[in-house]
């Protein structure tokens, strides 16, 4: 698997390139269903889909969701894709 000097898998930058949300294309990337993610991290899948389409919710959660997919802890920063929830 070919990486970016930003240390990004290239699929997943191309389906961030494409408007899909970082978590959802890391997700997706590894081979993830949402509910194996929600069991892995203690959170919902009502929670998760809501950080996956652009609510946001506290660094902890990202964190939880970065350490179920087998990431750092802050790779969902808040520099991330993550809008703030209106």
């Amino acid at each position: 698997m070919a990486t970016t000097p930003s240390a990004l898998p290239e699929a997943v930058l191309a389906a961030i390139s494409a408007g899909k949300n970082i978590i959802r294309a890391y997700r997706e990337h590894l081979g993830y269903a949402i509910e194996d993610v929600a069991v892995t991290s203690g959170l919902t899948v009502e929670e998760i889909e809501l950080i996956e389409t652009g609510h946001r919710f506290d660094k902890g959660y990202r964190d939880r969701l970065a350490r179920a997919l087998g990431l750092p802890e802050g790779t969902f920063g808040e520099e991330s894709d993550i809008p703030d929830a209106a």
